[in-house]
């Protein structure tokens, strides 16, 4: 019982730890992640055979790494007793996931995941070096959407994304302030799939420039630079995608200026008028989004300590909802090669408290609707859901995934495109409501439409 006890501390422990770690690694050689990774997936699955056999190969395997991670991991910013205290009880949470994980035989799927946010992040970093982008303007922007489009379905949505970030960046960089840079006039030959990512790209690089290093006081500078955002988006982006854009507001402070996060949310309220409401429905949908990629999470079996960190984090009802959705899109298109993964570690475990509103449906719904239109000929991607026979929660994937996911592909994303309003599926909102809505209008150009 002894080495029972001290094999499943170690597998326990060592899963989140291993997460950790890996994210230490990326700073020191990127290539040796993917190797890890597999390594410890196939110990994983190896050990399938039964409860304690399993126990013993994942402590044994992963756990050789965890004695010295405090040395190659933990920064002198840490030290505070505040943030070594909210690392202690996220690190415990996690180890306990970690271990009711293993005892269930969800282990391969928890680091397939891993593998799978960890593959997309570095994807982000080096969308420059795939696509042959040139390091100074000016940018030959079609050439680069068809050579992101080359990388395959899969990555191309975050390369797309990618691309329209440095795209912004480059007029920035040659002191230009950007105008109508994604205009129908400026742009005549862009592919019409690409545009709802191009459009968030576009939104990240003057998020960023305008927010990068900001600090949180003086507040009047925040509220300056935050509105100033949103004009910029505004004036950039093609008309019906405003919402891709100004999404950013809320994932770039996410996950590099967290600092100044509550001093956005209360200069949006202030500066966006009658539109604050749907603005801060965009800033907390990116919020959401950003806390799957945020370090800590990138531990195995942080699954529902998303929703619960978008939860705490949320000041309302309406946020909290929007943050739901923002979580949901990350982990649906970041796992959308495996729906076992959300099978297993999300709709079974977690489906019950996932339907007790529309946050997590309306993410998922709405990411399915962007993969459509971003990548059309997907079909092994944008019918992942459907297809996938779930066991153990067939009545929760039902009704929180297949169901929902075949109204997104058939009624609403064909709609939307329609009327060109893509961009407005970055926050939560009714999408029946939606949609009936853009119907009633009868126009494509109600409601801020217009041309592709």
């Amino acid at each position: 019982m002894r080495d029972l006890a001290k094999s499943a501390f170690s597998a326990s422990l060592a899963m989140p730890l291993f997460g950790l770690q890996q994210m230490a690694n990326l700073l020191r050689s990127p290539g040796e992640v993917d190797d890890a990774l597999d390594h410890v997936a196939k110990a994983a699955e190896a050990s399938l055979g039964g409860t304690l056999q399993r126990l013993f190969q994942i402590g044994d395997r992963v756990g050789n790494g965890a004695v010295d991670l405090a040395a190659k991991v933990l920064d002198p910013r840490l030290y505070d007793p505040e943030k070594i205290a909210n690392l202690a009880t996220a690190l415990a949470r996690r180890s306990a996931a970690g271990l009711q994980t293993a005892l269930s035989g969800g282990s391969v799927a928890a680091f397939e995941e891993l593998r799978n946010k960890i593959q997309v992040f570095l994807l982000v970093q080096q969308v420059a070096k795939l696509i042959g982008e040139a390091a100074t303007p000016p940018f030959p922007l079609r050439k680069l959407v068809d050579a992101a489009y080359a990388l395959g379905d899969f990555r191309a949505l975050w390369a797309v994304e990618g691309l329209g970030h440095d795209y912004a960046e480059s007029f920035f960089r040659q002191g230009i302030q950007p105008h109508g840079i994604l205009s129908l006039e400026k742009t005549p030959d862009l592919p019409a799939k690409s545009l709802t990512m191009l459009n968030a790209g576009i939104g990240l690089g003057i998020v960023q420039n305008r927010l990068e290093n900001l600090p949180p006081t003086p507040y009047e500078e925040v509220r300056r630079r935050v509105a100033e955002a949103i004009d910029l988006c505004r004036d950039n982006v093609r008309p019906g995608y405003f919402g891709a854009a100004v999404e950013q507001l809320g994932l770039y402070p996410q996950v590099f200026n967290q600092p100044i996060l509550s001093s956005v949310d209360r200069a949006i309220r202030e500066v966006a008028g009658a539109e604050a409401g749907e603005i801060l429905g965009y800033f907390w949908h990116g919020v959401g989004r950003a806390l799957f990629f945020s370090p800590i999470n990138f531990l195995p079996c942080s699954d529902w300590q998303l929703f619960a960190m978008a939860r705490q984090q949320a000041p309302d009802e309406a946020a909290r909802l929007s943050a739901y959705a923002g979580v949901a899109w990350a982990y649906t298109v970041v796992n959308q090669r495996q729906p076992h993964i959300m099978a297993e570690l999300l709709i079974g475990p977690h489906g019950a408290e996932l339907a007790r509103d529309g946050g997590f449906v309306n993410g998922l719904q709405s990411v399915l609707i962007m993969r459509q239109d971003v990548t059309p000929d997907a079909e092994d991607l944008i019918a992942s859901y459907q297809r996938y026979q779930a066991k153990g929660c067939e009545q929760l994937w039902e009704r929180l995934v297949r169901a929902p996911a075949e109204q997104a592909l058939q009624v609403y994303h064909p709609a939307l495109a329609r009327h060109n309003h893509l961009g407005d599926i970055f926050r939560y909102q009714d999408l029946d409501a939606l949609v009936g809505g853009l119907a009633k209008a009868g126009a494509a150009g109600a409601g801020g439409g217009g041309p592709r």
